[in-house]
């Protein structure tokens, strides 16, 4: 059993979007993560900022899939993740190239294609406000807590471009929506520590 806190490594593309006046700012993000406590394994994830929990407004992951069973279950036992298995085929790497995710049903989840530059800068989430990395997950497989884990992490980011060709399983309708930001983190460092467990009747009692 690899109970948090992990810390894992890796590489991947983040698209920040606003899809339209008024909408929830979202992002959506590919990892391919070199180490982690069950190994490496590839995800794509949509996440949205400013959703309603027992904390406030706290960014959510509204939808996510990975390439093994093992993140899947540790995914969602740990930090209360949607985790779905997938398979991710790729062509190129994610200094350009595309990548095609099918679902455990056959269907097409999704079919990438992306290209980054050289130049990159050191980031950290540090510089985040707590709120803005802070994810908070609802009750997940009949649990009554939700999950809020500040995830923590540091790497190198530089500009990218990310074109979705095709969505189908995720949670908005992405391919004639360009992002407003899109970054390739091209080496991280993430952490993923043990969650506070909360809900909403004592956050507002």
């Amino acid at each position: 059993m690899p109970p948090p806190p992990w810390t894992l490594t890796g590489r991947g593309l983040i698209a920040v979007y606003a899809p339209a006046p008024g909408a929830v700012l979202g992002a959506l993000m590919l990892v391919r993560y070199g180490s982690s406590l069950v190994g490496p394994y590839d995800e794509l994830l949509w996440v949205e900022g400013g959703r309603a929990s027992p904390a406030g407004p706290r960014p959510r992951v509204r939808s996510i899939v990975v390439s093994t069973p093992q993140s899947v279950v540790w995914g969602r036992r740990n930090w209360g993740l949607p985790k779905r298995l997938a398979q991710f085929e790729w062509t190129g790497d994610l200094r350009c190239g595309q990548v095609r995710v099918t679902g455990e049903d056959g269907r097409e989840v999704a079919h990438l294609a992306f290209q980054t530059r050289a130049l990159r800068l050191p980031v950290t989430a540090a510089l985040l406000p707590p709120a803005w990395r802070t994810l908070a997950q609802p009750p997940l497989d009949g649990e009554e807590a939700w999950c809020l884990t500040r995830v923590g992490g540091s790497g190198y980011a530089g500009l990218a471009r990310l074109t979705v060709l095709h969505t189908d399983g995720l949670y908005l309708p992405l391919r004639h929506t360009r992002p407003r930001l899109t970054l390739g983190v091209p080496e991280f460092r993430l952490v993923f520590p043990v969650p506070e467990r909360r809900g909403f009747k004592k956050a507002h009692g």
